[in-house]
């Protein structure tokens, strides 16, 4: 089994240019104090590691924690017990590297009753908590399981929710229908719901030394919840993607926050990103009704188109994720690249119509986006995109050679040596050009910093690391999303 490990290999003079960076991002951006999510101020410098609130969280629980996910869901208590503390409307995934028996696991409140948590706890092994809320992959090679037990490597998460006034109906149209919600309602069947209700699906890579596959995860809510048993959301079933090449180069997954599309990349000296065209299932143009016999593709999600899509143009893709403007980052050595160095609008060369750029149609040609990347996906006509290039945000920002970046809302965390750097992500209305503003977040952060992820019912972006064993560290920062 392949484990992640945290940190880079980093040579005398890649450590000395990342400091020289940090210094410059805290020493020259100047930002007026904010008010955080948890009504504490945001400091001028940004959080120092060791200086409250900036502490360690849950100390001896991981061994080698690289990142988490929150899932929301319907739980109210922690184990359904109102003697224990509230979970916030969810609970945080946490992807623990550690060997065999600790994979992705839902982590357990721990607190006063009916109060805020103040520590996690990883589920008993052979426990049904542990059953339930713990992650192992199957290990499939060329669509066959051959075995069990891999560990999940961090990826992202998608909660397709279904507002039904937004549906168009037979005739009639609807233009504020999206995507995301023709492909909440269709997977619903046109039941409303929200975060909370809705069906959680991660997207993630389970890889051996042979074979690497990208995997879709579905979590949802226990059907009867009772007194001292899961709470939320649980293991409900899982897919792999077949039209990805088996492979043991995969290391990292993202989707869309539209759902859209699922990739795939590695860390492993591979430049090629592969993606799947409507990887939950196609939910149809969101001009027509939803189809009444949808559903999400199962076992080997053979018919979901996958194919290579973009080189990411780096010596090492450590790390990739969509943020909220819909375009993938990837990042690692040397920086973060994108689609294009100004990534969105409307150019051939931008995401995601450069999948087709140059492509030959047939006559008649398609005429909407998703016709055309239909056919392109269809005819398995791979690379059009070509080579990704430095990403100007985040090239402004001094970010250099991230080992983790994750998005929420409208904001994206870059973890690089001991800092994390904050950006704003929005979309120029005219231009559909991608907009960036940044500043440093945290900084003295332990040695060999792992991963990231945003606890929303703590409020807080949870910061990742630590050197040895039970010693790794998980730092608690409030969350000030106010740029």
């Amino acid at each position: 089994m392949i484990r992640r490990r945290g940190g880079a290999n980093f040579n005398k003079r890649t450590r000395r240019m990342i400091a020289v960076a940090s210094a410059f991002i805290f020493l020259c951006q100047n930002f007026a104090w904010a008010v955080c999510a948890d009504g504490t101020t945001f400091p001028a410098g940004g959080f120092v590691f060791g200086q409250p609130p900036a502490v360690s969280w849950s100390p001896r629980v991981f061994t080698n924690p690289v990142g988490s996910i929150f899932v929301p869901d319907t739980s109210v208590f922690e184990l359904n017990d109102p003697t224990k503390p509230l979970t916030g409307g969810g609970h945080n995934w946490v992807f623990d590297q550690a060997g065999d028996f600790s994979p992705l696991c839902k982590e357990t409140d721990v607190g006063p009753a009916g109060g805020t948590p103040t520590a996690w706890a990883v589920p008993p092994l052979n426990s049904a908590l542990y059953s339930d809320g713990c992650i192992m992959l199957p290990i499939i090679n060329s669509g066959v399981l051959v075995g069990a037990g891999d560990t999940p490597l961090p990826g992202q998460a998608i909660t397709p929710t279904c507002n039904p006034a937004l549906l168009s109906q037979p005739g009639a149209p609807n233009p504020a229908n999206t995507y995301f919600n023709q492909l909440g309602c269709a997977i619903s069947h046109g039941v409303a719901n929200t975060p909370q209700t809705a069906a959680t699906f991660l997207f993630v890579i389970g890889t051996n030394n042979s074979f690497a596959t990208l995997f879709m995860v579905e979590l949802t809510n226990v059907a009867n919840p009772v007194v001292g048993g899961s709470a939320g959301k649980i293991f409900s079933s899982e897919a792999w993607y077949s039209g990805i090449p088996n492979q043991g180069l995969l290391t990292n997954a993202a989707v869309s926050p539209d759902g859209m599309f699922a990739i795939a990349g590695s860390a492993k000296r591979s430049p090629s990103v592969y993606a799947c065209l409507n990887p939950l299932g196609d939910p149809g143009d969101p001009g027509q009704p939803i189809n009444p016999n949808f559903s999400v593709p199962a076992a080997n999600a053979s018919q979901v188109s996958c194919m290579q899509v973009v080189n990411n143009n780096l010596a090492v893709d450590a790390t990739t994720a969509f943020g909220a403007d819909n375009q993938p980052y990837f990042g690692g050595n040397p920086a973060v690249n994108s689609v294009n160095s100004d990534p969105g609008g409307s150019a051939a060369t931008a995401w995601p119509q450069c999948i087709f750029n140059n492509f030959g149609f047939s006559n008649p040609a398609p005429t909407t986006l998703m016709g055309k990347l239909q056919a392109v996906f269809n005819a398995h006509s791979a690379n059009h995109c070509g080579n990704a290039q430095a990403n100007i945000g985040f090239m402004q920002a001094l970010v250099a050679q991230p080992n983790a970046i994750i998005s929420h809302g409208s904001y994206v965390y870059a973890q690089t040596g001991t800092t994390v750097v904050q950006f704003k992500v929005t979309v120029d209305p005219v231009s559909g050009v991608s907009q960036y503003r940044s500043r440093g977040y945290a900084a003295r952060l332990p040695a060999f910093p792992t991963g990231l992820g945003v606890a929303d019912d703590l409020k807080s972006l949870m910061v990742y690391g630590g050197t040895n064993g039970l010693d790794s560290v998980v730092v608690k920062l409030p969350l000030c999303e106010d740029l």
